[in-house]
């Protein structure tokens, strides 16, 4: 009796997880979607209202014709390295977030395995 038992409450995490997974799955497109679009978009607008944020062109050019004044050229040089920086932690924001799913996986894995060997 004790064995059944265990075997519904294993049945019933499992189907937890594979519903959880599920959802997630289903709706990542969508999220995925709209965040690379509102990045991109967001480039865009930078590219053409602020194309000294975002286009290297645009400032060399500025700094050849001298039309880049000297207190934007310090603001730029100070916010080179932050801007490195943040880019670096997004990787490992990304690679955080990537390595969470794997767990998550490894743990759907475990529990599927240890179902079907029964």
């Amino acid at each position: 009796m004790a064995k059944n038992s265990s075997t519904h409450e294993m049945q019933r995490e499992m189907r937890q997880i594979i519903s959880r997974r599920r959802r997630l799955i289903r709706i990542w497109p969508a999220i995925a979607l709209l965040l690379g679009a509102v990045t991109v978009g967001f480039y865009v607008w930078a590219f053409f209202q602020r194309p000294i944020l975002v286009n290297p062109l645009h400032v060399l050019e500025l700094m050849q014709t001298g039309n880049l004044d000297s207190a934007t050229q310090a603001l730029l040089a100070v916010t080179a390295p932050m801007l490195f920086l943040a880019v670096g932690l997004l990787v490992l924001l990304l690679l955080a977030f990537v390595t969470a799913g794997l767990v998550s996986e490894g743990r759907l894995m475990r529990v599927l395995e240890k179902n079907l060997t029964r």
